[in-house]
Formats: C-alpha cells, structure tokens, sequence
C-alpha cells in the first residue's frame, strides 16, 4: 500500500520504478495465481495495484487478505466499468516509471519484468522507445500450457504492420512507460459501453505506435489463460469490435489514401470470415458486400491470401492429428515449467499444434480441475506467499 505511492528517487534512473496493474472482475477462481505470479518477479523495483472491478464474488476478499501479506499490494473498488476504466485508474495510482498490466487470469513468468526493463534500458527509459512486449503461451485453466502463441518479430516503429495483424494478442504482455500511457489517453472505456469489449487493448498499442517505437522481447514470458465464457470467445462480436478500431484509427492517422483502403479492405475480409465462421451469415455477407463495393481488386486480392494462409492450416492440422479430450492430459506441463526461450526457434511446437489443441480443449471438459486438487493447490500457494513477504 505505501509502496504504490512513494515519490521516485534518484535510483528510479538506473532501476526504474514498475507497477503491476492487475484489473480484475469476478476473478476468484484466477486471482490469487495471478497476484503470486507479480509478486514473484526477480525484479525488486516493484508495485502491485489489484483494481477490483465491481466484483460480485469473492474477488476483493482475495486480493485484500494477499495485501494484508504483502506490503506492496494496493486494492481498490470501483463500481463494474469494465477492463479500460480498472487499468486506467491502476495507471493513474501508479507511482513509477513503467506500469504493467496483467488480467486477474493470466499469468507472467517470474523474469518478464527483469527481462523488459533491460530490453529498454539499452535505449533509455525517456525516449522513444516507450513500451515492451513479450510472446504468450495458452494456458488451461490449471496452468498448463495448451501450446505456444504465434511467433513475432516487430519491434520499433510497426504501426502499419499493426494494423493487419496484432503482433501482442492479449493485454497482459505489454509493459508501457507511465506519462505515455497518459499521453495517448489511456485505454478507451467506450467499448465496453458500447457492448463491444475486447479490443481496447489493441486500440491503445495503435494509438502508442503512432507516437511511439516499441521494444520486443521475444520469449515466452506470459501465461494467457484459455477458457470457456472469455471475452475472446465470441469471435463475431470480436471481429466487428476489430473492425470497427480500425475504421476509427484511420479516420485520424497520417497513411496516404491507398494504404487506408488496403488496410481497410484486408479489415472488411477477415472481419467477413470470422463472423461466417461465427454463423452470422447476413453479418458476413453485408461486410464482404460493401467491402467489394469500394475495393473489389483489394478484396479479391485478400481473399485469395485468406484462402491460401486457410488452406496451409488445415494441411498442417491433417498431419498433427488432435488428441482426444484427456487423452494426454498427464503430459501437460505447467506454464513455469518450461524455459521461456523453448520454443522460440523454429519447429519449436510446444507439445503439438496450439490452435489444435485449443479447439479440442474449448470442445471438451479438458480444462476442468478436481476440487481437491484446486484446494491443494492454494494451500502451497498460501505457504509460498507468506515465505514470499
């Protein structure tokens, strides 16, 4: 508590000060992982706000008995807002140089803090190079890794490549200079308002690529928690969310006007796909239709590149067949098990396909823990904290 509202000292220069923003809405289930997996960073120069997004749960009772053990931990509640507002105010509260943002389900390794102060501090922590971020690992919802997340190499300026592919994936990746999140606004609360959250995350790396360069550090430093009901789930309304980002970030950036319909056409396709997939058939067909109508050699052009990336998926999941719900679940692994460079080279698949064995896990009961085994697990978590403190 007090930690999170110390004024920065001259050894914030070469140790910059780091505040773990942890927003969370009925996360009992997650939480305490989440909070044990900041307070266990080797990097000291740490504070952890948990803002309790209106939970209805037992959400705060966690987070404020974890307080109670550790002195750097900050709680506060607001009424339910949505994920945008809860890291906002974590943003504002901050007292440091960098904040960092981890959803009340995910999880970090223990060196990922350590790992993206370094990765910037070769370029100063007052410049230009404003944020970091790291690759991702699918996680079930007992911590063991579903498969690796895609492999990235944009770092520095990669607005542009932004806009056709979201190079970071999930929130809980991105370590951001304070006064530059300030800067650009801060995340918008306007989608979940709006009935549409899930991408607030990507507008806001938009909005700080178009200001700001990016650093990469390229291991897998993060745990995304894969599991029934999240927000990511609902690829239909996903992918108008998306879309809709897009169309407002080019209503106000500085691309000529053929960059805009390349990257709005390539937008309008992918957006058709996923929610024809989704089963919104009238949805698809309206956004394919008006994107044929003001681009059709763009259009035809990215669905033929959509067909080709498709059908090079599903021959590479015809020679790695997927394994039947529970069929392999003793070879699963912990995500602090592995070293967070396995897997980084090529070829270096952890257990089989990712996205394979993500559709069987949200097909099947895979992900489901036995009480008892939950019940164990945090009581060596309770150990483990008081040690930790």
């Amino acid at each position: 508590m007090r930690a999170a509202n110390m004024p920065m000292t001259r050894a914030d220069v070469s140790r910059p000060r780091v505040t773990a923003v942890i927003p969370a809405h009925n996360m009992e289930e997650f939480l305490e992982r989440a909070i044990l997996s900041a307070v266990r960073q080797t990097y000291p120069e740490l504070d952890i706000v948990v803002v309790d997004d209106g939970s209805t749960d037992g959400t705060r009772a966690i987070a404020e008995r974890m307080g109670a053990s550790h002195e750097r931990i900050r709680v506060e509640t607001i009424a339910n807002s949505g994920v945008a507002a809860a890291r906002n105010l974590g943003t504002e509260l901050a007292r440091s140089t960098y904040v960092a943002y981890l959803d009340g389900d995910d999880l970090w390794h223990p060196e990922k803090i350590e790992k993206q102060v370094a990765a910037l501090a070769v370029h100063g922590h007052d410049g230009e190079w404003a944020a970091c971020y790291t690759l991702s690992r699918y996680a079930d919802v007992g911590d063991r890794v579903l498969g690796n997340g895609p492999l990235v190499e944009a770092r520095g300026d990669f607005f542009l490549k932004h806009l056709y592919r979201n190079h970071m994936g999930n929130g809980s990746c991105l370590m951001v200079r304070r006064d530059a999140a300030l800067a650009v606004g801060g995340f918008d609360p306007g989608y979940a308002q709006r009935g549409i959250g899930g991408l607030e995350d990507y507008e806001f790396q938009l909005k700080l690529l178009r200001r700001y360069k990016i650093e990469l550090v390229d291991e897998f430093l993060v745990g995304y928690r894969v599991r029934k009901g999240q927000m990511s789930d609902d690829m239909g309304r996903m992918s108008r969310a998306r879309l809709s980002t897009i169309e407002a970030i080019l209503a106000d950036c500085d691309l000529s006007d053929a960059e805009r319909r390349e990257v709005l056409a390539h937008a309008r396709v992918v957006a058709a796909y996923r929610e024809a997939v989704s089963g919104d058939f009238l949805r698809a067909l309206a956004t394919f239709g008006r994107s044929m109508a003001e681009s059709p050699r763009l259009t035809s052009r990215w669905i033929a590149e959509l067909a080709s990336v498709r059908v090079g998926q599903w021959r590479s999941r015809q020679s790695s067949p997927t394994p039947q719900a529970g069929e392999d679940q003793l070879a699963l692994h912990s995500f602090c098990e592995f070293d967070p460079r396995d897997g980084t080279g090529t070829g270096g698949e952890v257990n089989i396909q990712p996205r394979a064995r993500l559709a069987a896990f949200r097909e099947h009961p895979a992900g489901q823990r036995p009480a008892e085994e939950v019940r164990a697990d945090r009581s060596s978590e309770d150990r483990s904290a008081r040690s930790a403190s």
